[in-house]
C-alpha cells in the first residue's frame, strides 16, 4: 500500500505539470552560457556543455544526477571534454512529428576532436518512459601521427528522484564485451543502457566499472592520471554509479564512433495505474455514448405517431 500510494502521488504531481509540458514541447531553454534544456512532450534534458548531462526529467521527475564524458591521449592525464577547446553554439533540431529533439556539439583542437549528438525521444505524456540516443565521435585530427585515445562515460542515475536503494549490473550480449548496463530502483523503475555500436580505430578495448558513490568518480578528475576501470560488474543496493571506458588507436585522420541508447521505464504500479485510468476513461466514454443513444431513441419513439 505504501508503494502504491507513492506512485499515485507522483502521478498526481506529474499531471499538475502536464499542461506546461505540452506548452513547451519541442522547445530549448538556454539557462546559461553553457547549459541548454531541450524539451519534447513528456521529457526534458539538461545538457551542460562543460562536460555532459546533469538532469533528465520524465513526467516531472528527474532521473539523473550526472553523466559526464572524459578523455586522455596516450599516457597523459584525464580531462573532461570541455577542456578540449571552447565550445560553440550547438545545433538543435526537432523532427516533424515533434517526438524527438536533437542537439549536436563539437569540441576540437589540434590533438583531439569529440563530436556529441544527443537525441531525446519522448513517449505519450503520463507513460513515465523516454529514450536518449547518444552518438560520440572521437577523431584524431593529426595528418601524420597515430595516437592512442582513452574515452570515458561516467553515470550517476537517481531513478525516481532517489539516490539510494538501487542496483546496477553490466551484462554481456554474447560477444564477450560488457556493453549493456541495467540499473533498477526499489520501486521498479528501470534504466537500460545499451551500446549499440562501436566502429573505427584499431586495438579497441573495453572496460567497465560499477560501484557506489564516493565522490571520486573512479578517479575521473581533471589532471588525474588516466584510470583503468577494473571490470566490477555489479553494485548495490546503494547509491550506485557506473562507468564505461573505450581505448583505441586512431590513425592520422582516423576516428571511432560509439553509439548508445538509454531507456527509462516506470515502476510497474505506475504503468498499471495509467492503464487502469485509460480503461476507466474509455468505459466512461462508452457509457456516456450509450446513454446518449438511448436518450435519442426515447425522444424519437416519443414523437412517433
Amino acid at each position: 500500500m505504501r508503494l502504491l500510494r507513492k506512485s499515485i502521488i507522483s502521478r498526481v504531481r506529474f499531471y499538475q505539470n502536464t499542461l506546461i509540458a505540452i506548452m513547451f514541447a519541442g522547445t530549448v531553454v538556454q539557462s546559461g552560457a553553457q547549459i541548454y534544456t531541450p524539451a519534447i512532450r513528456d521529457t526534458s534534458l539538461q545538457i551542460n556543455l562543460s562536460g555532459g548531462l546533469s538532469n533528465w526529467t520524465i513526467d516531472g521527475v528527474n532521473q539523473l544526477n550526472q553523466q559526464w564524458f572524459y578523455y586522455s591521449v596516450g599516457s597523459g592525464p584525464v580531462y573532461s571534454i570541455d577542456t578540449i577547446a571552447p565550445w560553440s553554439t550547438p545545433t538543435i533540431t526537432t523532427n516533424s512529428g515533434k517526438t524527438q529533439i536533437t542537439l549536436n556539439e563539437t569540441y576540437a583542437n589540434s590533438t583531439i576532436s569529440v563530436g556529441t549528438r544527443y537525441i531525446l525521444g519522448s513517449s505519450p505524456v503520463g507513460s513515465g518512459k523516454a529514450t536518449l540516443t547518444q552518438t560520440l565521435t572521437i577523431n584524431n585530427p593529426s595528418a601524420t601521427t597515430a595516437q592512442v585515445f582513452h574515452f570515458y562515460q561516467y553515470s550517476d542515475f537517481d531513478l525516481g528522484g532517489v539516490s539510494g536503494g538501487q542496483n546496477v549490473q553490466f551484462t554481456s550480449k554474447g560477444s564477450g564485451q560488457q556493453y549493456q548496463v541495467v540499473q533498477t530502483a526499489s520501486t521498479g523503475i528501470t534504466l537500460t543502457g545499451l551500446v549499440t555500436g562501436v566502429s573505427g580505430g584499431s586495438s579497441v578495448q573495453y572496460e567497465v566499472q560499477a560501484g557506489t558513490y564516493d565522490g571520486t568518480q573512479f578517479g575521473l578528475g581533471n589532471g588525474n592520471s588516466a584510470p583503468l576501470l577494473n571490470n566490477t560488474l555489479t553494485a548495490g543496493p546503494d547509491n550506485v554509479v557506473y562507468a564505461y571506458e573505450w581505448d583505441a588507436t586512431l590513425a592520422a585522420g582516423g576516428s571511432i564512433i560509439i553509439s548508445e541508447i538509454e531507456t527509462v521505464v516506470p515502476e510497474p504500479s505506475s504503468v498499471a495505474l495509467v492503464a487502469s485510468g485509460m480503461l476507466a476513461l474509455a468505459l466512461l466514454y462508452r457509457r456516456r455514448r450509450a446513454d446518449s443513444v438511448i436518450a435519442v431513441l426515447v425522444r424519437v419513439k416519443f414523437f412517433l405517431p
